[in-house]
């Protein structure tokens, strides 16, 4: 009995020994933490405001005009794509240049399929070169690198007796829509879309009777050497067009007060009249034809 004891006594001391020197048992892995969901960079909200300075400050000299005996010659050198931007009924009433398509302006940004590329020479035509100015500024807003607008439009075309289609102009052709900044296109086509008859011009006799009446805010969008050259409307503040977001300041601090644009065609009054309106200025008008025409009318000329 003792060496039976004495066995079991010792296969417990072993048994114990045993379970002391055991390595200490390993811990279950606990899972990581979760990761938090990476911070969205937010997307920054579309500044009309900087892309009109960062386009207005870039203006070349002569400011994208192109005139009619310019134009013909460089149609007889090389494809050039002329978009009229007139209404079909001017079109069909008054004739256009040949291999002109028509797409009025209203319609001009949702259109943009049946343009060429955007690098392809366009260029914009309408019957003054009011909208024309306007249409050539959308196009290089939505990247088209390579777009002038017929100076004083196709009447000053059909005045430098230069050949005129009748009839009606060839639909154009539909093709692949253009990458552009969908904001941008969206707030330009909203603006298009909506411009009223007469699209924003005033004839010199109606703004002289309009400056008897009631004043204006006059702002000449010339160089400061045409107007000294040249003269002025009285009273009118100059502000060059490249210029323009450099002085906002200088215009009515209520956007809805009454505003004339004015330069010498009417190419730059359009644009400026275009840039001021899509700012939020709601009673903005610019001179059809600009100061030439006030000149023509013989209508008083500040010096």
């Amino acid at each position: 009995m003792n060496a039976k004891r004495l066995v079991l006594a010792t296969l417990l001391i072993v048994t114990v020994l045993v379970a002391a020197c055991a390595p200490a048992a390993t811990p279950a892995p606990t899972a990581p933490p979760p990761t938090a969901a990476p911070t969205a960079t937010p997307v920054p909200a579309f500044d009309m405001k900087a892309t009109l300075d960062k386009y207005f400050s870039s203006l070349p000299d002569g400011f994208g005009t192109i005139a009619p005996a310019a134009l013909k010659d460089q149609m007889a050198a090389t494809k050039v794509f002329v978009v009229d931007v007139r209404e079909a009924k001017e079109v069909t009433d008054n004739g256009f240049i040949e291999g002109a398509v028509n797409i009025p302006i209203r319609t001009l940004a949702k259109n943009l399929d049946k343009l060429p590329a955007k690098d392809q020479p366009i260029v914009t035509v309408c019957a003054i070169g009011h909208r024309g100015g306007m249409a050539m500024m959308t196009l290089q807003l939505l990247g088209y690198t390579n777009v002038k607008s017929l100076a004083n439009g196709f009447n000053a075309w059909k005045t430098a007796s230069l050949p005129v289609a009748t009839g009606k102009p060839a639909d154009p052709v539909a093709g692949k829509a253009p990458d552009v900044d969908k904001d941008l296109l969206a707030a330009l086509d909203k603006y298009l879309s909506n411009l009223p008859d007469g699209f924003g011009t005033i004839a010199p006799a109606a703004l002289n009777d309009q400056l008897a009446a009631a004043k204006p805010f006059l702002l000449d969008v010339r160089e400061e050497k045409e107007v000294s050259d040249n003269g002025k409307i009285a009273d009118s503040v100059n502000i060059p067009t490249r210029t323009l977001f450099k002085s906002l300041d200088k215009l009515p601090q209520d956007k809805s007060a009454p505003v004339v644009v004015y330069c010498a065609i009417g190419h730059r009054g359009g644009m400026v009249m275009m840039t001021l309106q899509l700012l939020g200025y709601t009673n903005v008008k610019s001179l059809a034809s600009g100061f030439n025409a006030w000149k023509a009318a013989n209508l008083p000329i500040s010096k």
